[in-house]
């Protein structure tokens, strides 16, 4: 193979993966917090239980709401079952069709 095909093939993008060989998705989406977790830390559950890197594009937090919109990275399988383990607890859990920096 040509040292310039070489080139070309290894810069093609290719989907990211862990060490294990599982894809990784990227799923914008829209959070709604009731008053009574504002306080509690959601996020770093999603992190350490769930092995999913957050990406906060716009919060707004308060002590009677939260809101934010963000990027969550991870396994697939990992991803389903943070947003089973957010929608249990009570947050409102939405995609996001467009991303929030274009508006």
């Amino acid at each position: 193979m040509p040292k310039a095909a070489k080139r070309k093939a290894a810069a093609a993008p290719r989907p990211a993966r862990k060490a294990d060989g599982e894809a990784q998705v990227a799923r914008p989406l829209e959070l709604d917090f009731p008053a009574r977790l504002v306080g509690k830390a959601v996020l770093y559950e999603l992190i350490k239980r769930f092995d999913l890197v957050p990406n906060i594009k716009r919060a707004n937090i308060t002590q009677a709401f939260g809101y934010m919109q963000l990027e969550l990275k991870g396994k697939a399988r990992n991803m389903d079952a943070a947003l089973a383990y957010l929608k249990k607890a009570g947050v409102g859990v939405a995609p996001i069709e467009k991303d929030v920096l274009e508006s």
